[in-house]
């Protein structure tokens, strides 16, 4: 793995001046460079950092299979059809001959972005003269040293564990590559894997105090070094408070659950304090004449997101492909969007944009989300979003923790903030709904309502993954896509990784 992974981390950091990581990589690099030519001016160092976010948006990553497809049909309310793949993808055949390749590329994907960091980290390191300005030095360092940590996270819940229990500490999970160099290396311990994790992870807090996104950059600096516009549209990129987000996720991993709400609500705090969202307006959205002017994905929501340019063409081929024989969609089982999700009947959700009020649309006998609505004719502020943390889920993240210590206002209070910008009349979610209707039932009502909130995102197959056994009692929940959820196991480590002596831990 890693001299493939070298080999083709240089090829892209090479190829990235090539490719278009937003507007303004496609206005300022047109020419392959080499490698020393390219680590030699500032302009370089951004189209390598660039070129990262190039890697993290191609099909085996997040550009489709760690967010809107393979991840999403492994847990998600979605039903068969014709295709091989997906029937295995949905019946968890990891080790089978129709995903067992998928997930092989999704490993070296994960780790083939972790070697472009690496090597951008490395020179960036070793060449301070040539990014002179030192906030922008440190804003660089801090998006690298976040999105290691980010990665390499996922990775860790893919292949291993979705959250920590006390005995966990000491097991093996995937390896956490910190070099650019030849040597492999060595799994170790989630204690010990978690240590460097959040180490990067502080240190890129600590880098990106002067974040533009905070609202805080003197307007000298932003006439200066900003001149080009590389560091605008921060929602795009890793920033200081996506870097604060994904530490609420690691602390709900280590199961330290005041910290994580504590976390959450920073976030919460500091990000409304610098204007850095703003909530959709759904009543706009539902009297929108056309599919090309609705913010499918919400983006004004997204602290951080990515910029996949070849997003429509894979949409196409996975969404919004015509249905017939031998053809396949992933399209939400209408039986379970209908009763288990939106049942009008018995949950205060009729109105819900996330549903068949909008986003939802029928399709056959099915529907067919438009999360990823891609159209060329499509508003290009909106177009090819891969939302990766937005702020409705340090909302979920402080009321899953609210519903696991049994604090009823505080849950009800978090999700009906996320409810009430969903269009929904009587956002409480006690209002009518059975799946509040007790204690008991307060996980797994959280949980629907992750699956709701973050169709295609991962967000939700992570909750899929470390709720379903902890929740004591369901209402009105599809029995067989439960049962799915139940027996969510972790992906296999490649064959390749095993032979080489790797060995998972669960």
């Amino acid at each position: 793995m890693i001299k493939t992974i070298k080999k083709l981390a240089f090829l892209l950091i090479a190829l990235a001046a090539l490719l278009s990581c937003n507007k303004w990589l496609e206005a300022t690099s047109s020419t392959q460079v080499s490698d020393a030519t390219l680590f030699s001016s500032r302009s370089g160092f951004q189209d390598a950092l660039c070129g990262v976010y190039i890697s993290m948006g191609e099909e085996a990553e997040y550009g489709a299979m760690w967010t809107w497809f393979v991840n999403e049909l492994a847990y998600g309310p979605y039903a068969q059809q014709f295709s091989n793949l997906f029937t295995a993808i949905q019946n968890h055949e990891w080790e089978g001959t129709y995903v067992n390749p998928l997930i092989a590329r999704m490993w070296q994907a994960g780790y083939y972005s972790i070697a472009n960091i690496n090597k951008v980290l490395f020179e960036l390191d070793a060449k301070p003269d040539v990014v002179t300005d030192k906030t922008e030095w440190n804003l660089m360092k801090g998006e690298l040293l976040a999105l290691r940590a980010y990665i390499h996270f996922d990775l860790m819940r893919m292949f291993g564990l979705a959250q920590l229990k006390e005995g966990d500490y000491d097991k093996y999970t995937v390896p956490y590559v910190t070099t650019y160099d030849k040597e492999p290396t060595p799994q170790r311990t989630y204690r010990e894997t978690l240590e460097l994790l959040e180490g990067d992870l502080n240190e890129a807090i600590e880098l990106l105090a002067d974040d533009p996104v905070r609202g805080n950059a003197s307007d000298a600096w932003m006439a200066n070094a900003n001149a080009d516009g590389f560091w605008d549209a921060r929602d795009k990129r890793m920033n200081y408070f996506a870097a604060k987000a994904l530490k609420a996720r690691v602390l709900l991993f280590r199961n330290d659950l005041d910290a994580a709400a504590a976390a959450a609500q920073a976030v919460i705090d500091e990000a409304t304090a610098a204007q850095a969202y703003k909530w959709v307006d759904a009543e706009a959205m539902t009297k929108a004449t056309s599919n090309d002017e609705i913010d499918w994905t919400f983006s004004s929501e997204q602290l951080f997101c990515l910029e996949v340019t070849g997003l429509q063409s894979l949409t196409d081929l996975y969404i919004f492909n015509v249905l017939g024989s031998g053809s396949s969609s992933i399209l939400v089982d209408k039986n379970v969007a209908d009763l288990s999700l939106y049942n009008t009947a018995t949950i205060a959700a009729a109105e819900d944009i996330r549903g068949p009020a909008l986003m939802l649309k029928f399709f056959g006998n099915q529907y067919r989300s438009y999360k990823y609505y891609n159209n060329s004719s499509y508003y290009t502020g909106y177009r090819n979003r891969v939302p990766m943390i937005k702020i409705s889920e340090m909302y979920m993240i402080i009321a899953e923790v609210a519903a696991e210590k049994g604090v009823q206002e505080t849950l009800f209070q978090a999700l009906s903030e996320v409810r009430s910008h969903r269009g929904i009349q009587d956002p409480s979610p006690v209002n009518a709904d059975p799946d509040f209707a007790s204690r008991n039932a307060w996980l797994s009502g959280v949980l629907m309502e992750y699956v709701r909130e973050f169709y295609g995102e991962s967000i939700a197959y992570y909750a899929a993954r470390r709720i379903p056994g902890k929740a004591q009692y369901w209402i009105n929940i599809d029995k067989d896509w439960l049962s799915r959820m139940h027996s969510l196991t972790p992906y296999p480590y490649p064959t390749d990784e095993v032979s080489y002596g790797r060995h998972q831990d669960l």
